[in-house]
């Protein structure tokens, strides 16, 4: 488009080239064609924002969304599980204002557990609750959470929960285990801010940067989180195992479980470090370590051998976790 063409209105996403010309001795303008400007929503005395972003800048109004962040959900032709999963949907995809109505379609227990799930979303609040309806509302200043904040956190909780959970199982400690098992929301709720900061800033520019990152980073901080989100899981799944077996495991047994499950959080660290090379060495390790105890296991038999197999399954799934940890940032510095 040569830099005098004033687009077609019917597209209101057509580029528009403009040449940048001075004013005074200080100042860079750049003009819009009115028709457009106005298309999109601009008007004289209206803010605007730029944004480096590597090769290029973003120009964003003062509001760059005006869609209405409201979402009604239906119970009443839904089954229970479904009304849940969709409410969790809206709080992913950034609505602010989620409203459940005909809620006395659902069963007691059902209500019950979709008020308190709502109610510990990171951010959200039960605003109103009546007989066939209820609402939350967002009561979180995006300006005070930081996303790279809020990975640490699920990061620390995410390897810790691993940790414990390998060491419950070496001590046959069932209170240990149902500690591990109840922090695992907590990893979730944290995974799922992360996930509705960087959907909403897909979308609006101004929140991306409020968060105190960028979308390209977003979009790397938002991988790690899903994958801290795994890792929690598999600490999950470990610390169902003591609740199961018949005893501790033997001393040498339980000295090979726990040092194996270091190594394989060793992956992720190094992985979450940028030391993409030891990270993926780290996990090669661990795979060779799983797999000889594997064969152990097999050969010696026993009535918990196929738990302590289980286990072997999950750290070798969070050595692999790491490894798409380390892939992840190879690609996001590629370039650098």
């Amino acid at each position: 488009m040569s830099a005098n063409r004033t687009p077609d209105t019917d597209d209101v996403r057509t580029p528009v080239e403009r040449k940048v010309q001075i004013a005074g001795n200080s100042t860079f303008v750049v003009s819009l064609p009115k028709e457009w400007a106005t298309e999109q929503g601009l008007e004289s005395g209206s803010s605007m924002f730029l944004y480096p972003l590597e090769d290029r800048l973003v120009a964003a109004a003062g509001t760059v969304s005006c869609r209405d962040r409201s979402v009604a959900i239906d119970a009443e032709p839904i089954d229970d599980e479904s009304v849940l999963q969709r409410a969790r949907a809206a709080y992913l995809a950034g609505y602010d204002r989620i409203t459940v109505e005909n809620a006395d379609a659902l069963e007691p227990d059902a209500r019950r557990t979709l008020e308190r799930a709502i109610g510990r979303l990171v951010g959200m609040e039960i605003e109103t609750v009546a007989a066939d309806a209820l609402t939350a509302t967002s009561v979180l200043d995006v300006g005070e959470v930081s996303l790279p904040q809020t990975v640490a956190q699920a990061r620390q909780l995410a390897l810790e929960m691993h940790e414990d959970a390998v060491r419950a199982v070496r001590d046959d400690d069932e209170d240990l285990a149902r500690r591990v098992i109840g922090r695992d929301d907590d990893v979730d709720r944290l995974f799922a801010f992360v996930s509705r900061g960087f959907h909403r800033g897909l979308e609006d520019v101004h929140e991306i940067d409020r968060l105190g990152t960028d979308r390209t980073a977003a979009f790397r901080q938002y991988r790690i989180a899903r994958q801290l989100e795994r890792v929690a899981d598999h600490a999950e799944r470990i610390a169902e195992v003591p609740a199961r077996q018949s005893s501790p495991p033997e001393a040498e047994l339980a000295d090979r479980l726990e040092t194996i499950g270091g190594d394989a959080r060793r992956v992720v660290e190094l992985a979450l470090a940028d030391e993409i090379e030891p990270a993926l060495s780290a996990r090669s390790e661990v795979r060779r370590s799983i797999s000889e105890l594997d064969r152990r296991l097999y050969d010696r038999g026993g009535s918990d051998a196929f738990l302590y197999g289980t286990v072997l399954r999950s750290l070798e799934r969070t050595a692999e976790i790491g490894g798409n940890v380390a892939r992840a940032t190879a690609e996001s510095t590629i370039d650098e």
